[in-house]
């Protein structure tokens, strides 16, 4: 093969590559960072009462349950979450989790909604 031919070979190779940057990866890396870190402060602060509907708690991935809550808006979520709500405590009875983390565990929320 020519060094021409094996050139091209390379740089179209290398170009092909490039189309599979780290800035696509790098927007889904963190996210699926996000999505794992909520759903882990999910499972250790809030799924006693969001796995079982516990005093009217809407069960992660229930769409019905969810709906009306999600009409108001993430932020509404996070804020109810932070300082209570109906029957849940403020920060879930966790005084030390904070905003940022409340943020995540909603996010994994709502990536766990399923239409019923």
């Amino acid at each position: 093969m020519s060094k021409k031919i094996s050139l091209l070979i390379l740089v179209v190779t290398m170009l092909s590559l490039s189309a599979c940057s780290d800035s696509d990866k790098t927007g889904n890396d963190k996210e699926t960072a996000q999505l794992l870190a909520g759903e882990q402060l999910a499972k250790k602060n809030c799924k006693a009462c969001h796995g079982q509907g516990i005093n009217g708690a809407p069960i992660i991935g229930n769409m019905k349950m969810w709906g009306p809550r999600i009409e108001k808006g993430r932020e509404a979520l996070v804020m109810n979450a932070f300082s209570g709500y109906g029957l849940m405590p403020a920060k879930g009875g966790n005084e030390s989790i904070t905003k940022e983390e409340i943020d995540l565990v909603v996010g994994y929320f709502l990536s766990e909604l399923e239409e019923q």
